[in-house]
């Protein structure tokens, strides 16, 4: 199929929309297809799906792993001069993990901060995408890497989460794709309870003080009776002098 009928294809298509005849949607007409599409370059999902991931880290940050399809699909070329990915929240900033071909420790392996997993460096695209120049019919796939921060809070764990991929070609020609990665969220902290100084209750006996008595202590019978007789002989002895005055 010519360039020509192609594109009285798509105008046509376009007429019937217009009228509110509902079509396919555009991947599955019959007529068109990667060759002889208006895109130049395709860029989609790659594999395996399920490493599309958002990632909580330890420091608080995120990191993001994608695996990323990009093919030339007409003739001529395409020079990737940039890429980036980013969230539907402006406030969310995502850089790309740097080459660790240049460090002393593990050059053969991409790592995340904070995270234990390791990615083998042939199989990342951070080094591998920018100033690429591709045919029709050249292709590069792996996992892109990045950290940034926190997406917005309603994405819970768990969920789904959009991600825009931007490719920059020579021509300053912006391809732009939403991607969708599965959001992984670290498990909530408990709450660090301030634990108290004071000793359990009854871990220890109470120390008792003895009251001071106000009762007089008893006397003992002998001397209880020996007070008696004394009281009795000057009792006897104030009677004597009393008569003996009369």
């Amino acid at each position: 199929m010519g360039t020509q009928d192609i594109r009285q294809l798509m105008s046509q298509w376009s007429q019937l929309e217009a009228a509110g005849i509902p079509l396919e949607s555009l991947e599955h007409r019959v007529g068109i297809g990667p060759r002889n599409s208006g895109s130049d370059v395709t860029v989609r999902l790659g594999r395996p799906h399920w490493r599309s991931e958002v990632r909580e880290l330890k420091n608080g940050c995120f990191g993001f792993i994608l695996p990323i399809f990009i093919r030339r699909n007409h003739p001529g070329k395409t020079i990737i001069l940039d890429v980036w990915i980013g969230t539907s929240s402006p406030d969310t900033t995502v850089e790309l993990l740097e080459d660790p071909a240049f460090e002393e420790k593990h050059p053969e392996f991409y790592n995340l901060p904070g995270d234990s997993e390791r990615f083998f460096r042939y199989e990342v695209l951070n080094h591998r995408i920018i100033n690429t120049t591709l045919c029709r019919g050249n292709i590069r796939t792996g996992i892109l890497l990045a950290v940034g921060s926190r997406p917005p809070d309603h994405f819970k764990n768990h969920d789904e989460i959009p991600i825009t991929f931007t490719l920059v070609d020579q021509w300053d020609v912006e391809h732009e794709t939403t991607l969708q990665a599965r959001m992984n969220r670290r498990p909530a902290r408990a709450t660090a309870v301030a634990r108290s100084t004071r000793d359990p209750l009854l871990s220890r006996r109470d120390v008792i003080v003895p009251s001071r008595s106000y009762v007089a202590p008893c006397e003992s019978s002998t001397d209880h009776r020996e007070n008696e007789a004394g009281d009795y002989r000057v009792r006897l002895e104030e009677t004597a002098r009393f008569r003996s005055k009369k």
